[in-house]
Protein backbone atom coordinates (compact mmCIF):
# COMPACT_ATOMS: atom_id res chain seq x y z
CA UNK A 1 0.00 0.00 0.00
CA UNK A 2 1.62 3.66 -1.17
CA UNK A 3 2.80 5.85 2.00
CA UNK A 4 0.44 8.91 1.79
CA UNK A 5 1.84 12.48 1.88
CA UNK A 6 1.85 14.15 4.69
CA UNK A 7 1.65 18.14 4.31
CA UNK A 8 3.24 19.02 7.68
CA UNK A 9 6.29 17.99 7.02
CA UNK A 10 6.87 20.34 4.10
CA UNK A 11 9.65 22.72 4.00
CA UNK A 12 10.25 25.69 1.75
CA UNK A 13 12.94 24.77 -0.77
CA UNK A 14 15.88 27.42 -1.45
CA UNK A 15 16.87 28.15 -4.90
CA UNK A 16 21.07 27.41 -3.80
CA UNK A 17 23.33 25.22 -5.19
CA UNK A 18 23.18 23.42 -1.93
CA UNK A 19 20.70 21.26 -3.21
CA UNK A 20 21.88 17.63 -4.38
CA UNK A 21 20.45 14.46 -4.88
CA UNK A 22 21.06 11.36 -3.15
CA UNK A 23 19.88 7.80 -4.29
CA UNK A 24 18.24 5.57 -2.08
CA UNK A 25 18.71 2.57 -3.72
CA UNK A 26 16.72 0.48 -1.68
CA UNK A 27 13.73 2.57 -2.03
CA UNK A 28 14.92 3.06 -5.60
CA UNK A 29 13.43 7.44 -4.78
CA UNK A 30 15.70 10.61 -4.64
CA UNK A 31 15.75 13.18 -1.63
CA UNK A 32 17.09 16.29 -1.24
CA UNK A 33 19.78 17.52 1.38
CA UNK A 34 18.30 19.08 4.62
CA UNK A 35 15.93 16.56 4.71
CA UNK A 36 13.42 17.78 2.02
CA UNK A 37 10.25 15.47 1.75
CA UNK A 38 9.19 13.72 -1.74
CA UNK A 39 7.31 16.30 -4.46
CA UNK A 40 4.24 14.73 -4.21
CA UNK A 41 1.35 15.66 -7.18
CA UNK A 42 -1.47 17.34 -4.65
CA UNK A 43 -4.18 16.77 -7.00
CA UNK A 44 -3.75 13.08 -6.78
CA UNK A 45 -3.60 12.37 -3.44
CA UNK A 46 -1.77 8.99 -2.39
CA UNK A 47 0.11 8.75 -5.27
CA UNK A 48 4.28 9.54 -4.73
CA UNK A 49 6.11 11.01 -7.32
CA UNK A 50 9.71 10.68 -7.97
CA UNK A 51 11.84 13.78 -7.24
CA UNK A 52 14.51 14.04 -10.00
CA UNK A 53 18.13 15.80 -10.71
CA UNK A 54 16.61 19.55 -11.15
CA UNK A 55 18.09 21.61 -14.27
CA UNK A 56 18.88 25.74 -13.02
CA UNK A 57 16.18 26.14 -15.25
CA UNK A 58 13.94 23.63 -13.28
CA UNK A 59 14.77 24.88 -9.94
CA UNK A 60 13.95 28.68 -10.86
CA UNK A 61 10.48 27.07 -12.00
CA UNK A 62 9.87 25.36 -8.51
CA UNK A 63 10.24 29.00 -6.73
CA UNK A 64 7.13 30.07 -5.67
CA UNK A 65 6.54 33.95 -5.83
CA UNK A 66 7.45 34.93 -2.72
CA UNK A 67 11.10 33.24 -3.22
CA UNK A 68 11.57 34.47 -6.64
CA UNK A 69 11.03 37.92 -6.07
CA UNK A 70 13.68 37.48 -3.27
CA UNK A 71 16.11 36.11 -5.72
CA UNK A 72 15.67 38.60 -8.37
CA UNK A 73 16.44 41.61 -6.13
CA UNK A 74 19.42 39.66 -4.82
CA UNK A 75 20.70 38.83 -8.07
CA UNK A 76 20.13 42.62 -9.20
CA UNK A 77 22.13 43.77 -6.18
CA UNK A 78 24.73 41.05 -6.92
CA UNK A 79 24.86 42.60 -10.41
CA UNK A 80 25.03 46.42 -9.38
CA UNK A 81 27.98 45.63 -7.21
CA UNK A 82 29.58 43.65 -9.79
CA UNK A 83 28.87 46.94 -12.38
CA UNK A 84 30.54 49.17 -9.95
CA UNK A 85 33.47 47.04 -9.45
CA UNK A 86 33.89 46.94 -13.15
CA UNK A 87 33.39 50.58 -13.26
CA UNK A 88 36.11 51.09 -10.22
CA UNK A 89 38.50 49.06 -12.37
CA UNK A 90 38.31 50.70 -15.62
CA UNK A 91 38.99 54.03 -14.16
CA UNK A 92 42.01 52.77 -12.65
CA UNK A 93 42.77 51.12 -15.92
CA UNK A 94 42.74 54.50 -17.56
CA UNK A 95 44.40 56.30 -15.00
CA UNK A 96 47.67 53.97 -16.10
CA UNK A 97 47.02 54.15 -19.19
CA UNK A 98 46.93 50.23 -19.33
CA UNK A 99 45.36 49.84 -22.53
CA UNK A 100 48.14 51.76 -24.21
CA UNK A 101 50.72 49.22 -23.54
CA UNK A 102 48.11 46.34 -24.64
CA UNK A 103 48.07 47.70 -28.49
CA UNK A 104 44.56 49.70 -27.95
CA UNK A 105 44.37 53.65 -29.19
CA UNK A 106 41.81 54.36 -27.10
CA UNK A 107 40.42 53.31 -23.40
CA UNK A 108 36.99 53.19 -25.35
CA UNK A 109 38.73 50.61 -28.10
CA UNK A 110 40.40 48.59 -24.84
CA UNK A 111 36.70 48.40 -23.48
CA UNK A 112 34.63 47.11 -26.42
CA UNK A 113 37.06 44.89 -28.07
CA UNK A 114 38.65 43.26 -25.56
CA UNK A 115 36.13 43.04 -22.75
CA UNK A 116 33.47 42.50 -25.03
CA UNK A 117 31.62 45.23 -24.49
CA UNK A 118 28.76 46.68 -26.60
CA UNK A 119 29.85 50.36 -27.45
CA UNK A 120 26.43 52.24 -25.79
CA UNK A 121 27.50 50.03 -22.54
CA UNK A 122 31.08 50.73 -22.74
CA UNK A 123 30.67 54.52 -22.95
CA UNK A 124 27.91 54.64 -20.11
CA UNK A 125 30.46 52.65 -17.98
CA UNK A 126 33.54 55.13 -19.33
CA UNK A 127 31.86 58.17 -18.49
CA UNK A 128 30.75 56.52 -15.25
CA UNK A 129 34.48 56.19 -14.77
CA UNK A 130 35.75 59.43 -15.36
CA UNK A 131 33.02 60.48 -13.22
CA UNK A 132 34.08 58.74 -10.10
CA UNK A 133 37.98 59.53 -10.31
CA UNK A 134 36.97 63.44 -10.56
CA UNK A 135 34.50 62.85 -7.61
CA UNK A 136 34.96 59.41 -5.72
CA UNK A 137 31.44 60.84 -3.71
CA UNK A 138 29.70 59.47 -6.37
CA UNK A 139 30.66 55.97 -5.99
CA UNK A 140 28.52 55.37 -2.77
CA UNK A 141 25.24 57.30 -4.84
CA UNK A 142 26.27 54.67 -7.39
CA UNK A 143 25.99 51.81 -5.22
CA UNK A 144 23.03 52.75 -2.96
CA UNK A 145 21.02 53.62 -6.61
CA UNK A 146 20.63 56.88 -6.01
CA UNK A 147 22.24 57.26 -9.26
CA UNK A 148 22.06 55.39 -12.05
CA UNK A 149 24.66 54.15 -14.02
CA UNK A 150 22.92 55.85 -17.29
CA UNK A 151 22.36 58.77 -15.56
CA UNK A 152 25.97 59.48 -14.54
CA UNK A 153 26.73 59.06 -18.31
CA UNK A 154 24.13 61.66 -19.32
CA UNK A 155 25.89 64.17 -16.39
CA UNK A 156 29.29 63.60 -17.66
CA UNK A 157 28.65 63.52 -21.23
CA UNK A 158 26.83 67.16 -20.14
CA UNK A 159 29.68 68.26 -18.49
CA UNK A 160 32.34 67.41 -21.06
CA UNK A 161 30.05 69.23 -23.62
CA UNK A 162 29.75 72.07 -21.44
CA UNK A 163 33.37 72.13 -21.70
CA UNK A 164 33.97 71.92 -24.65
CA UNK A 165 31.80 74.66 -26.05
CA UNK A 166 32.86 77.38 -23.12
CA UNK A 167 36.50 76.51 -23.29
CA UNK A 168 36.53 76.72 -19.89
CA UNK A 169 37.88 74.36 -17.03
CA UNK A 170 34.29 72.61 -14.96
CA UNK A 171 35.54 73.17 -11.18
CA UNK A 172 34.63 69.94 -8.80
CA UNK A 173 32.01 71.98 -6.70
CA UNK A 174 30.03 72.56 -10.06
CA UNK A 175 30.44 68.79 -10.73
CA UNK A 176 28.89 67.87 -7.97
CA UNK A 177 26.18 70.33 -7.76
CA UNK A 178 25.06 69.17 -11.31
CA UNK A 179 24.98 65.39 -9.95
CA UNK A 180 23.21 66.14 -6.93
CA UNK A 181 19.87 68.01 -9.15
CA UNK A 182 20.60 64.31 -11.13
CA UNK A 183 19.92 62.00 -8.04
CA UNK A 184 17.07 59.66 -7.89
CA UNK A 185 15.62 60.55 -11.33
CA UNK A 186 15.27 58.46 -14.28
CA UNK A 187 16.87 58.73 -17.70
CA UNK A 188 14.18 60.67 -19.51
CA UNK A 189 13.69 62.92 -16.00
CA UNK A 190 17.15 63.39 -16.19
CA UNK A 191 17.87 64.08 -19.37
CA UNK A 192 14.51 66.95 -19.42
CA UNK A 193 16.82 68.91 -16.22
CA UNK A 194 20.21 68.92 -18.49
CA UNK A 195 17.64 70.34 -21.03
CA UNK A 196 16.23 72.98 -18.84
CA UNK A 197 19.58 73.72 -17.50
CA UNK A 198 21.30 74.14 -21.73
CA UNK A 199 18.99 73.52 -24.41
CA UNK A 200 21.44 74.46 -26.84
CA UNK A 201 23.78 72.13 -25.48
CA UNK A 202 21.60 69.20 -25.44
CA UNK A 203 21.04 69.26 -28.59
CA UNK A 204 24.58 70.31 -30.13
CA UNK A 205 26.77 67.48 -31.49
CA UNK A 206 23.47 64.67 -30.05
CA UNK A 207 24.59 62.17 -32.88
CA UNK A 208 23.11 58.83 -32.77
CA UNK A 209 23.98 55.52 -35.47
CA UNK A 210 22.13 52.40 -35.71
CA UNK A 211 22.72 49.80 -38.13
CA UNK A 212 19.34 48.44 -39.72
CA UNK A 213 20.33 45.67 -42.27
CA UNK A 214 23.24 44.77 -43.76
CA UNK A 215 23.53 47.98 -46.15
CA UNK A 216 21.68 50.49 -44.40
CA UNK A 217 22.48 52.67 -41.18
CA UNK A 218 20.62 54.86 -39.70
CA UNK A 219 22.09 58.41 -38.80
CA UNK A 220 20.86 61.48 -36.73
CA UNK A 221 22.27 64.33 -35.80
CA UNK A 222 21.24 68.00 -35.31
CA UNK A 223 22.66 71.07 -37.41
CA UNK A 224 22.13 74.60 -36.93
CA UNK A 225 19.60 77.00 -39.04
CA UNK A 226 22.81 78.32 -40.91
CA UNK A 227 23.44 75.29 -42.31
CA UNK A 228 19.94 73.97 -43.23
CA UNK A 229 20.15 77.42 -45.28
CA UNK A 230 22.89 76.23 -46.81
CA UNK A 231 22.00 72.81 -47.60
CA UNK A 232 18.19 74.31 -49.23
CA UNK A 233 19.74 76.49 -51.13
CA UNK A 234 21.99 73.84 -52.54
CA UNK A 235 19.29 70.93 -52.76
CA UNK A 236 17.24 73.85 -55.13
CA UNK A 237 20.44 74.06 -57.21
CA UNK A 238 20.41 70.78 -58.11
CA UNK A 239 16.69 70.31 -58.42
CA UNK A 240 16.93 70.35 -61.91
CA UNK A 241 18.92 66.71 -61.83
CA UNK A 242 16.95 65.39 -58.67
CA UNK A 243 13.23 67.77 -57.89
CA UNK A 244 12.71 65.77 -54.95
CA UNK A 245 16.00 64.89 -53.28
CA UNK A 246 15.78 63.84 -49.94
CA UNK A 247 18.17 64.64 -46.96
CA UNK A 248 19.53 60.98 -47.52
CA UNK A 249 19.96 61.29 -51.11
CA UNK A 250 21.49 65.43 -50.59
CA UNK A 251 24.48 63.78 -47.97
CA UNK A 252 25.39 60.64 -50.38
CA UNK A 253 25.62 63.67 -53.64
CA UNK A 254 27.75 65.58 -51.20
CA UNK A 255 29.57 62.46 -49.76
CA UNK A 256 30.65 60.56 -53.62
CA UNK A 257 31.57 64.38 -54.54
CA UNK A 258 33.97 65.65 -51.75
CA UNK A 259 35.18 61.40 -52.32
CA UNK A 260 35.32 61.59 -56.05
CA UNK A 261 38.16 64.94 -55.70
CA UNK A 262 40.11 63.12 -52.97
CA UNK A 263 40.18 60.10 -55.28
CA UNK A 264 41.58 62.67 -57.93
CA UNK A 265 43.96 64.06 -55.47
CA UNK A 266 45.23 60.68 -54.88
CA UNK A 267 45.81 59.72 -58.51
CA UNK A 268 47.87 62.57 -59.04
CA UNK A 269 50.22 61.84 -55.75
CA UNK A 270 50.67 57.94 -56.94
CA UNK A 271 51.75 58.59 -60.37
CA UNK A 272 55.09 57.02 -61.28
CA UNK A 273 58.05 58.98 -61.89
CA UNK A 274 57.38 61.82 -59.98
CA UNK A 275 59.25 60.51 -56.62
CA UNK A 276 61.71 58.17 -56.46
CA UNK A 277 62.69 56.29 -53.36
CA UNK A 278 64.65 58.19 -50.85
CA UNK A 279 66.63 55.25 -50.11
CA UNK A 280 68.34 55.89 -53.42
CA UNK A 281 68.46 59.83 -53.67
CA UNK A 282 68.93 60.68 -49.88
CA UNK A 283 73.45 61.62 -50.08
CA UNK A 284 73.36 60.28 -46.01
CA UNK A 285 72.57 56.69 -47.28
CA UNK A 286 75.03 56.69 -50.45
CA UNK A 287 77.65 57.22 -47.89
CA UNK A 288 76.62 54.85 -46.07
CA UNK A 289 76.59 52.19 -48.55
CA UNK A 290 79.94 53.64 -49.63
CA UNK A 291 82.20 53.36 -46.39
CA UNK A 292 85.59 54.45 -48.28
CA UNK A 293 84.18 58.07 -48.74
CA UNK A 294 86.38 60.82 -48.08
CA UNK A 295 85.65 63.39 -44.91
CA UNK A 296 84.67 65.87 -47.11
CA UNK A 297 81.65 63.94 -48.49
CA UNK A 298 80.78 62.89 -44.66
CA UNK A 299 80.95 66.48 -43.44
CA UNK A 300 78.65 67.18 -46.24
CA UNK A 301 76.09 64.57 -45.69
CA UNK A 302 76.62 65.69 -41.80
CA UNK A 303 75.01 69.02 -43.05
CA UNK A 304 72.42 67.77 -44.30
CA UNK A 305 71.45 65.11 -41.39
CA UNK A 306 71.83 68.46 -38.91
CA UNK A 307 73.78 66.71 -36.31
CA UNK A 308 74.01 68.90 -33.16
CA UNK A 309 77.67 69.01 -31.93
CA UNK A 310 78.51 67.15 -28.91
CA UNK A 311 79.09 69.17 -25.39
CA UNK A 312 82.31 68.11 -23.16
CA UNK A 313 79.99 66.22 -20.42
CA UNK A 314 78.56 64.07 -23.34
CA UNK A 315 81.93 63.66 -24.72
CA UNK A 316 83.35 61.67 -21.49
CA UNK A 317 80.67 59.25 -21.50
CA UNK A 318 81.05 58.22 -25.08
CA UNK A 319 83.68 55.53 -26.87
CA UNK A 320 86.23 57.10 -28.72
CA UNK A 321 84.87 55.11 -31.61
CA UNK A 322 81.48 57.00 -31.32
CA UNK A 323 83.47 60.25 -30.82
CA UNK A 324 85.53 59.85 -33.90
CA UNK A 325 82.09 58.95 -35.92
CA UNK A 326 80.86 62.15 -34.55
CA UNK A 327 83.36 64.17 -35.43
CA UNK A 328 83.45 63.10 -38.86
CA UNK A 329 79.58 64.45 -38.98
CA UNK A 330 80.01 67.79 -37.49
CA UNK A 331 77.35 69.98 -38.61
CA UNK A 332 77.72 73.23 -40.15
CA UNK A 333 74.35 74.19 -39.42
CA UNK A 334 71.46 73.53 -37.09
CA UNK A 335 69.50 69.78 -36.98
CA UNK A 336 65.73 70.33 -38.39
CA UNK A 337 63.17 68.49 -37.61
CA UNK A 338 61.55 69.24 -41.00
CA UNK A 339 60.42 66.11 -42.93
CA UNK A 340 60.06 66.01 -46.39
CA UNK A 341 57.01 65.27 -48.24
CA UNK A 342 58.35 62.26 -50.55
CA UNK A 343 59.84 60.98 -47.06
CA UNK A 344 56.23 61.60 -45.44
CA UNK A 345 54.88 60.01 -48.30
CA UNK A 346 56.78 56.85 -48.07
CA UNK A 347 56.34 56.26 -44.72
CA UNK A 348 52.60 56.35 -44.82
CA UNK A 349 52.74 53.80 -47.96
CA UNK A 350 55.02 51.26 -46.01
CA UNK A 351 52.78 51.72 -42.60
CA UNK A 352 49.30 51.77 -44.88
CA UNK A 353 48.19 54.77 -42.93
CA UNK A 354 47.71 53.11 -39.18
CA UNK A 355 49.62 53.17 -35.68
CA UNK A 356 52.28 50.71 -35.95
CA UNK A 357 52.16 50.02 -32.26
CA UNK A 358 52.96 46.09 -31.24
CA UNK A 359 51.93 45.07 -27.88
CA UNK A 360 55.07 42.68 -27.20
CA UNK A 361 53.77 40.05 -25.51
CA UNK A 362 50.38 39.67 -27.39
CA UNK A 363 51.69 41.14 -30.61
CA UNK A 364 48.69 42.71 -31.12
CA UNK A 365 49.24 46.01 -33.31
CA UNK A 366 46.90 48.89 -32.40
CA UNK A 367 46.32 50.32 -36.30
CA UNK A 368 44.22 53.15 -35.92
CA UNK A 369 43.87 55.92 -38.02
CA UNK A 370 42.53 58.53 -35.99
CA UNK A 371 45.02 61.32 -35.23
CA UNK A 372 48.38 60.04 -37.03
CA UNK A 373 51.43 61.56 -36.27
CA UNK A 374 55.35 60.53 -37.79
CA UNK A 375 57.77 59.21 -34.78
CA UNK A 376 61.43 58.71 -34.55
CA UNK A 377 62.32 55.15 -33.97
CA UNK A 378 65.61 56.32 -32.93
CA UNK A 379 64.52 59.37 -31.10
CA UNK A 380 65.51 62.72 -32.54
CA UNK A 381 66.88 64.18 -29.32
CA UNK A 382 69.30 61.11 -29.27
CA UNK A 383 70.44 61.98 -33.34
CA UNK A 384 67.72 60.07 -34.66
CA UNK A 385 67.62 60.81 -38.55
CA UNK A 386 64.56 62.04 -40.60
CA UNK A 387 65.08 58.47 -42.83
CA UNK A 388 62.23 56.13 -43.94
CA UNK A 389 63.68 53.39 -42.12
CA UNK A 390 63.89 55.68 -38.89
CA UNK A 391 60.74 56.56 -39.50
CA UNK A 392 57.09 55.49 -38.11
CA UNK A 393 53.37 56.09 -37.47
CA UNK A 394 51.95 56.05 -34.55
CA UNK A 395 48.80 57.76 -33.25
CA UNK A 396 48.42 60.82 -30.93
CA UNK A 397 48.49 58.46 -27.72
CA UNK A 398 50.63 55.88 -28.46
CA UNK A 399 52.91 58.57 -29.57
CA UNK A 400 52.43 60.96 -26.71
CA UNK A 401 52.56 57.59 -24.12
CA UNK A 402 55.90 57.13 -25.71
CA UNK A 403 56.85 59.99 -24.18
Amino acid sequence: MLEEYDYSKEVQLEFCSELSEVRNTSRESISLEKKSPEVKNPSNKGISIETKSLSKDETIKSLDNGALIAEIRKAAKNEQDLTLQVIELIAEINRRKIFLKLGFSSLFDFVTKDLGYEPSSAMRRIQAARAISEIPELRKKIADRSLSLSVVSQGQNFLNKKASDSGKKISIAEKTELFKKLENKSTREAEKELFKLAPELCLKSKEQEKILSENLIELRFVIDNETKEKMDELKLWMSHQNPDMTQAQFFKVMVEKLHGQLAKKKSVQDKPGQDKSIKDQSPQNKSLQNKSADPSQIEQDASITGAEPLSEDSKEKLSPITLQRHAHNKPSQKRSRYISASVKKLVWQRDQGCCQFVDPGTQKKCESRYQIQFDHVHPFRHLGENSVENLRLLCGKHNRDRG
